[in-house]
């Protein structure tokens, strides 16, 4: 079958993005059946964002001509459907092996973008998955200065705007997370990132928006930190508030169950709350979902 370009996605609450993340099953997008499905869903789901995995396509030994021509085509029919893609790949110990980084995957990303016919078939960015603070073999004092100087490295390689997802614990408003000296600043390490990259999802997972006597803080306080850090003079980052789709634990971190209609009746409580002052600043600039195939799965 042939793919034809859908109407561009129009994310809801009058937010800017609606972004998604697409890994795990690389081939999902591999077929024009399944990236027409996909497209399809985007349209429908006013999601104008992908964080689009790259690794098990062009990374390391994984390139292939085949594996290029896939990428190009799924990465031009989504810019003729209004859909922007950032490539997305990370693990844990990327900040700590950055000569190994730099040859698996920021180069086969610039080889991709150099061999691309034209600006379409060209990702818009990088999105980069490293959570350190995930092993606790690593420090944040010493992780995420080496993930931000991964950050700049990449972004003057590739020359696109560099992202990252961050969970929301690191970087609160009552200093439970300890600070440490970086750049000739003292801060947490939420801080450091939202200094050091173009654009932060922001893990808030809960599965309601506001505070409830049940499991505590909603996604808007988990989220209110990081936008207040952000909505000060001189700040242009922009943040998303992420949601979790996919069946983790504990319960009450994911929407997982609920329907899609019920996850969006919490966004919409959201957006409102993070207007930025003054009006033109973009700060907010809507939600992530995680991820395409876990928000597919959900009743409407």
């Amino acid at each position: 079958m042939a793919v034809t370009p859908v109407a561009p996605p129009i994310p809801q609450n009058s937010n800017v993005i609606r972004a998604v993340y697409n890994y795990l099953n690389p081939d999902n997008i591999g077929t024009d059946a399944k990236l027409q499905a996909f497209l399809n869903f985007l349209s429908a789901n006013g999601a104008n964002v992908v964080f689009q995995d790259i690794y098990a396509w062009l990374g390391g030994a994984n390139w292939s001509a085949a594996n290029l021509a896939k990428m190009q085509k799924a990465v031009n029919y989504m810019h003729l459907s209004g859909i922007k893609v950032f490539a997305y790949a990370g693990n844990t110990d990327w900040g700590q092996n950055q000569q190994w980084v730099q040859k698996n995957v920021i180069y086969p990303l610039l080889k991709y973008q150099d061999l691309a016919p034209s600006i379409p078939y060209r990702f818009d960015g990088l999105h980069l998955d490293v959570e350190y603070w995930t092993d606790a073999g690593q420090q944040a004092s010493v992780a995420c200065p080496q993930l931000c100087d991964l950050a700049r490295n990449a972004r003057k390689t590739l020359d696109i705007p560099i992202g990252c997802f961050a969970a929301f614990f690191l970087k609160d408003s009552a200093g439970a997370r300890p600070s440490f000296a970086y750049q000739g600043k003292t801060a947490q390490d939420g801080e450091f990132l939202m200094d050091n990259f173009d654009q932060v999802v922001v893990g808030a997972y809960r599965n309601h928006a506001q505070d409830n006597g049940t499991d505590g803080p909603g996604q808007i306080s988990l989220f209110q930190p990081w936008f207040d850090y952000m909505n000060q003079p001189g700040k242009n980052v922009g943040l998303l508030c992420a949601s979790e789709c996919a069946n983790i634990q504990p319960a009450y971190t994911t929407y997982f169950g609920m329907t899609r209609a019920q996850m969006e009746a919490q966004h919409a409580l959201i957006s409102p709350a993070f207007v930025p002052s003054p009006s033109p600043q973009s700060v907010f600039l809507g939600q992530a979902i995680d991820s395409y195939a876990a928000w597919a799965a959900m009743a409407p």
